[in-house]
């Protein structure tokens, strides 16, 4: 645009000194209407900026971790004017996902359209906005422009990859290990263990009719109890990175704690979830502790090293206990082992590569038998397989 107003200055120079050497009709008429064209140009652009039309849309709005999606875009001259240059500028988090996303340039003519598709890889778990950053309108003559500013975004969803874990060390009530003592009591309704007086609590249909008929009174049934599995996920939703560091450390984090969600749901452990941010357990059907996790808020300001010691205080049942955590640190070393001593199986997710002081640690908590994984190591493995 800028050489294009240099060169209707110089035009216009020009025309001028024509007309100072040979003044006439034709020199005059020409210097009038170059001069009279931008203004005819900005009028022309002015009118047609206002009948545009565009829309645009996602093939799917919502996606998991390294698929894919098409991007959409149409703009519509709905005018009979012929219209102007227009320039198409999009817009994406291209540290989280990646896209061939690049400025559009095209001539708009009456009641035409134009359409263009692009491809969008998730990289990374999160919630993004793609698509128009802005629309911008110039005149047939390139000396005006006219920005049109899209502040409605697409938003894509990319949900954290669940991966198949097949060799999760939890511990089974079953088992019948002396640790395993208080765990979840649910009633086998095939198996009745005794009779007894009706209480008010009493259900109908714990009440056994053909005792309660010979004995003339209502008999309620005590059925056998059965032992719950039970598994405690503790996430460590802080996070020190910035930028991109941030997201990948979030993306590692929240595909460890689905995965260990799914994999607890298909042996059917009931499955508690705590996190900085939680007022309370979170504890529910899978596809809701999934949407949860999903949602999980991350921050940099709080201390985990704190958040695990108060849970750690307040663990009186002995059951699976899950952590993810980024690193090994003093007061998580301490805390795993109190959780041991105390008769809970301590399975240890960490993600961030270890010092030499941390290896040590890892190193002591393995050889007393607690598991201490490295989730992007073994997430490479499950991949791999």
């Amino acid at each position: 645009m800028i050489r294009n107003r240099i060169a209707y200055i110089a035009v216009v120079l020009m025309l001028g000194l024509f007309v100072y050497l040979y003044e006439s009709e034709m020199t005059y008429a020409a210097l009038y209407a170059v001069l009279i064209l931008p203004v005819a140009s900005f009028l022309l652009a002015a009118i047609s900026r206002r009948r545009f039309g565009f829309k645009e849309h996602l093939s799917e709005v919502n996606i998991v971790k390294g698929e894919s999606v098409k991007y959409i875009f149409r703009i519509k001259n709905n005018s009979f004017l012929p219209c102007v240059n227009v320039r198409v500028r999009f817009k994406a988090n291209s540290s989280a996902i990646e896209t061939d996303f690049r400025d559009r340039y095209f001539f708009m003519g009456p009641f035409k359209e134009f359409e263009s598709e692009f491809t969008i890889n998730a990289k990374y778990r999160g919630l993004y906005e793609v698509g128009v950053e802005n629309i911008v309108l110039y005149d047939f003559l390139g000396l005006f422009k006219f920005e049109q500013k899209h502040t409605e975004a697409l938003e894509l969803i990319v949900r954290p990859r669940v991966l198949h874990m097949k060799d999760m060390p939890l511990v089974a009530a079953s088992q019948g290990l002396d640790t395993v003592k208080n765990y979840t009591l649910e009633e086998d309704y095939a198996v009745i263990s005794d009779l007894r007086k009706y209480q008010p609590t009493d259900g109908h249909k714990k009440i056994h009719w053909k005792a309660s008929v010979k004995r003339n009174e209502l008999i309620s049934k005590n059925y056998q109890a059965l032992k719950k599995n039970t598994a405690v996920l503790i996430v460590d939703n802080s996070i020190s990175a910035q930028g991109s560091d941030a997201i990948v450390a979030e993306d590692a984090l929240m595909e460890a704690v689905v995965s260990v969600l799914a994999h607890c749901n298909r042996l059917q452990y009931l499955t508690t979830m705590h996190f900085i941010g939680s007022e309370e357990k979170i504890t529910g059907s899978f596809d809701y502790m999934f949407t949860v996790a999903c949602r999980m808020k991350f921050t940099d300001s709080s201390n985990f090293d704190d958040f695990l010691t108060n849970f750690q205080k307040m663990q009186a049942d002995t059951e699976n206990v899950v952590i993810f955590s980024h690193c090994v640190t003093g007061s998580v070393f301490a805390c795993v082992q109190s959780l041991l001593v105390f008769g809970n199986n301590v399975i240890l997710y960490y993600f961030k590569k270890p010092s030499d002081s941390e290896a040590v640690r890892i190193s002591q908590l393995m050889d007393l038998g607690i598991n201490c994984i490295n989730f992007p190591e073994y997430a490479k493995t499950l991949a791999n397989n």
